[in-house]
């Protein structure tokens, strides 16, 4: 029979106390239930009196008064972790107005936080002018529908987790108006330690009520998690308090866990509205659209000729960024890849004039170091601006040269002449960017056009030209640079990934903070060294990696207000990731083949299918007839999905940089590369970029 003495041990974390050294169950829950009534809530836990326990066979139930609000607690201990359900009732005659109702759950003193998304072990690499989530300034509390796992996870120094999960049922009043609960942590190096939150839909802020994160560094007023509790009626809230254990600072990775027990993150896979052909058919479409050429000049737009970003003031008319959210030379592999398989040659020469004429004007005075954009309306080079001052992004010039040597291996597999000066460029790049290391011997976030580093600290976004000097070693048969790029490589898991102290950061240029893709460009730098060396090592971060980057997708779908354009849609968020702790958006930007190459490579099924899942959701959003998610071309697609209170929940933006194209196009072609589409039984054990499908074998 489950007791009380069993559900405080678990609680407490004492599996072999004796009764008299632990409170009872109804003390315990006194400290634990929370509710507070008028503006602004408070966090308190006014006492559980009147306590009635009633013990079954396998529950154990406890009712009673928290305040002026009756309770009832039905507990469950099983494999997973300890069940509650809540169900708060007013049987009073009067209304109970303004009240906050919900759980507290007392965790370490120092325990480091982790909530998809939004907080990363406290975020400690966001700018210290960046207004973006903390749990060390007072709290941090936010609402359930902005985590893609429900959940809050509390890590001590030795490993042990307890994770805090809402199981999250919507509220969907008579209006068509839904409401979720709310999910936080306080830390504190008080004798209250570090806690975590379940509340019934309140936020907090740095430690102030009713504030919410509404855009990039803006939070904004908020009541929007009040109740009021007229006469008989009730407030129902369901949670799961699990233990655990991970690797110090991989916490998050029972989060991922957890997302796979309760909500079947990549148990099935989701199949999407396109299937893979006619997705790609749309992708080319968009991708068409955007090629330009004026004489010598060949490339594609950032953004198309109409529409939203070019309708604002100061827009150029014609503009070409690479790598970051232009990817003009992805987009050039992709023309190439789709003209060598559908004998299309036109196609193959607008790639190799794109990658020309990049090649002919990016060059700055120093060997190896390229502009990152090109204005056609004023004939101008230039690199990114970041703080006001113009840098050559360290991230934008690795994946345009990843992009050359993808593109130099691809037209190579195929018998295409690939001009030397090609691969002369590709080498000058990866000395450059060996080179011109900052103080650390990292990548600096940039240089100076005169290839001075930047002072800024390194933080991810050197990372995608590491694995650009590694791709330049296997293109251009340079063994010295594999080495260089190895060195490079360990010193960004000292930084970032052997402890998790620091996670990711400030590779999402106008962010300055922790963000997925700092996380991606080092997953996809694992996997290229592990095609180069064999070394399993290399597999082993990466599944680490690619864990934490799943705690960025959404394993469950939360619901919209009625009438919200994406409920109208049958939008789905599961497999949708989002940004960083500051875009707090959904975007197509993951690298799931890679995942599922991973899953391939180690035989995990359970990545294979997150991975198809993924690449499979992202046809949502794709325009399939002109005017449709206000787009004037098919394959076009927002850059941003919003599933929470982040600029405008339920809608999608017609914002549509080239990146949206280019990137989800290079996944699907790599997968149909590999025989990897859906219903297709043939696929490739090891396919490398820009290996041809003839590679495919069959499968084990």
């Amino acid at each position: 029979m489950l007791t009380g003495l069993d559900l405080a041990r678990f609680v407490i974390g004492a599996p072999d106390a004796v009764a008299h050294e632990l409170p009872s169950w109804p003390d315990l829950l006194s400290e634990m239930l929370v509710v507070s009534t008028g503006r602004p809530w408070r966090e308190r836990t006014p006492g559980l009196t009147g306590a009635e326990p009633s013990p079954g066979d396998d529950i154990v139930r406890v009712s009673g008064l928290v305040g002026p609000v009756r309770v009832v607690v039905v507990a469950r201990l099983d494999e997973r972790g300890l069940a509650l359900e809540l169900t708060w009732s007013n049987d009073t005659g009067d209304l109970i107005a303004d009240v906050v109702v919900g759980l507290r759950v007392p965790g370490p003193g120092t325990a480091r936080v982790t909530m998809p998304q939004v907080i990363y072990h406290d975020n400690p690499s966001a700018d210290p002018d960046r207004v973006v989530p903390h749990v060390g300034r007072g709290g941090f509390v936010t609402e359930v529908h902005r985590l893609p796992v429900p959940a809050v996870c509390l890590q001590d120094a030795q490993g042990a987790t307890l994770t805090l999960v809402s199981l999250p049922d919507p509220d969907e009043d008579a209006s068509g108006r839904v409401r979720y609960g709310s999910l936080g942590a306080v830390a504190s190096d008080t004798v209250d330690g570090t806690r975590a939150l379940g509340l019934s839909g309140v936020t907090l802020f740095d430690g102030e009520p009713d504030v919410t994160y509404v855009h990039k560094a803006r939070t904004a007023a908020t009541a929007d998690g009040y109740r009021d509790l007229p006469p008989g009626g009730s407030v129902r809230q369901r949670f799961l308090l699990a233990r655990g254990r991970a690797a110090p600072g991989q916490g998050f990775r029972e989060l991922v866990r957890l997302g796979r027990d309760l909500f079947d993150g990549g148990e099935r896979e989701f199949a999407g509205p396109l299937d893979d052909r006619r997705h790609l058919d749309l992708r080319v479409a968009a991708l068409d659209a955007r090629a330009f050429t004026d004489g010598p000049v060949t490339g594609y737009l950032k953004f198309p000729a109409w529409g939203e970003p070019r309708a604002r003031p100061g827009r150029a008319a014609v503009d070409f960024l690479y790598g970051w959210t232009g990817q003009c030379l992805r987009l050039a592999w992709c023309d190439a890849w789709v003209g060598l398989e559908n004998s299309e040659p036109d196609r193959v020469a607008r790639a190799r004039a794109a990658s020309e004429f990049y090649l002919g004007g990016s060059g700055t005075s120093v060997p190896g170091l390229r502009y990152n954009s090109y204005v056609h309306d004023d004939r101008r080079w230039q690199g990114l601006r970041r703080r006001g001052r113009e840098l050559v992004s360290a991230r934008a010039h690795g994946e345009t040269i990843c992009d050359l040597a993808d593109l130099i291996t691809l037209l190579r597999d195929r018998q295409v002449p690939v001009p030397p000066a090609w691969s002369t460029a590709l080498q000058e790049a990866a000395e450059f960017i060996t080179t011109a290391t900052a103080p650390s011997g990292l990548v600096p976030i940039g240089w100076t056009a005169d290839g001075h580093p930047v002072t800024d600290p390194a933080w991810s976004a050197g990372i995608p030209a590491v694995r650009a000097v590694a791709r330049a070693a296997e293109v251009c048969a340079r063994p010295d640079l594999l080495g260089r790029a190895i060195t490079l490589a360990d010193g960004y898991h000292e930084l970032h990934a052997a402890t998790f102290d620091r996670p990711f950061a400030h590779s999402t240029l106008d962010a300055a903070c922790e963000d997925k893709e700092g996380g991606m460009s080092y997953f996809e730098l694992l996997m290229t060294l592990y095609d180069q060396t064999g070394d399993g090592t290399y597999l082993e971060r990466a599944r680490v990696v690619a864990e934490w980057l799943l705690t960025w997708v959404y394993h469950w779908n939360p619901r919209f207000d009625r009438g919200a354009p994406l409920r109208e849609a049958g939008f789905n968020a599961i497999g949708w990731p989002g940004v960083s702790v500051q875009n707090h958006h959904l975007d197509v930007f993951f690298p799931s083949f890679d995942l599922w190459r991973l899953g391939r490579l180690t035989g995990d099924a359970w990545l294979q299918r997150w991975a198809r899942t993924i690449m499979a959701t992202m046809g949502q959003g794709v325009c399939t007839t002109p005017g449709e998610w206000g787009f004037d071309v098919v394959g076009e697609q927002a850059e941003a999905f919003f599933v929470t209170n982040w600029q405008d929940r339920g809608h999608s933006n017609t914002w549509n940089p080239s990146w949206v194209i280019a990137l989800p196009l290079w996944q699907l072609l790599r997968f149909t590369a590999a025989g990897a589409e859906v219903g297709v039984d043939h696929v490739a054990h090891d396919v490398r970029p820009g290996e041809p499908s003839e590679r495919a074998v069959p499968q084990a």
